[in-house]
């Protein structure tokens, strides 16, 4: 009877100590917390194994300019990007074109003039114009890994500056929670704990914390990386902001006016 009651006393305090170290899986004394796109309070936090520590850590800022995300560097073109994603196993799944708005809106005017008014003809006709000025350009292509669910979005400039990537977004499936019992928060758990070691050791500790790597902390609309748990975004949005205004400027320099007589 003795024996029988120490058994069950020594498999509960074990059951008990067993829960509270679960329960306690998400409070690590290292982790910085950060609100992610979901409003889900988020964790960043080390994996490293038996102390092991080969993050990169000097010159982040610098190295920014070299950042890559599948091979896909900022001011790359289509081909290029195309080519080192086919290396890397990635298929093409979609295709943007886009015109630059102010040179649309100069087809839209000369269409006019020609007497086409139907939503249609009209809208053929402007794509019909760009496409002869070679104005109508990739804006976004995507792509996709299926044996490991990871997509690739990457967001061109206008032909006005040799239409050049200025965005890359990855976005993998590390942070989905496939139900809400134990097991799968904690699968779930050691996939961002792998994911963000991952990310520490090819992009080194962020120089601005929790999350991003910036070329230049002082600018309004720093060129950088920014991560979460399952995505990426490497950017330059001064480069695109620059073309926006560049496209404005020629398109209105360009802009078919009627030369009065009076």
């Amino acid at each position: 009877m003795l024996k029988t009651l120490l058994t069950f006393l020594f498999l509960s305090i074990s059951s008990i100590t067993y829960s509270q170290e679960i329960m306690d899986m998400d409070s690590y004394e290292d982790d910085v917390e950060f609100i992610g796109e979901d409003g889900e309070i988020e964790e960043y936090e080390d994996y490293v194994e038996e102390g092991e520590e080969d993050y990169i850590v000097s010159d982040t800022n610098e190295r920014v300019k070299y950042f890559d995300i599948a091979g896909v560097m900022l001011e790359m073109d289509y081909k290029k990007v195309r080519k080192v994603l086919k290396e890397r196993k990635y298929k093409l799944t979609d295709i943007e074109y886009k015109i630059p708005e102010y040179f649309s809106f100069n087809y839209d005017s000369i269409c006019r003039k020609h007497d086409i008014l139907i939503p249609e003809n009209l809208k053929a006709c402007i794509t019909g114009l760009a496409k002869k000025d070679k104005m109508q350009y990739i804006y976004r292509a995507s792509f996709k890994k299926h044996d490991t669910n990871e997509d690739i979005n990457v967001y061109f400039t206008s032909p006005i500056t040799d239409n050049k990537v200025y965005k890359i977004e990855y976005t993998n499936d590390v942070n989905k929670k496939y139900g809400d019992s134990l097991n799968f928060k904690y699968q779930r758990e050691e996939r961002r704990r792998a994911f963000w070691y991952f990310v520490l050791s090819k992009y080194g500790k962020p120089n601005v914390e929790p999350n991003q790597w910036l070329l230049n902390v002082e600018e309004e609309a720093p060129t950088g990386l920014t991560a979460t748990y399952g995505k990426l975004v490497l950017e330059n949005k001064k480069q695109n902001a620059f073309d926006i205004l560049e496209a404005n400027n020629e398109a209105r320099r360009q802009f078919k006016y009627t030369d009065y007589t009076f």
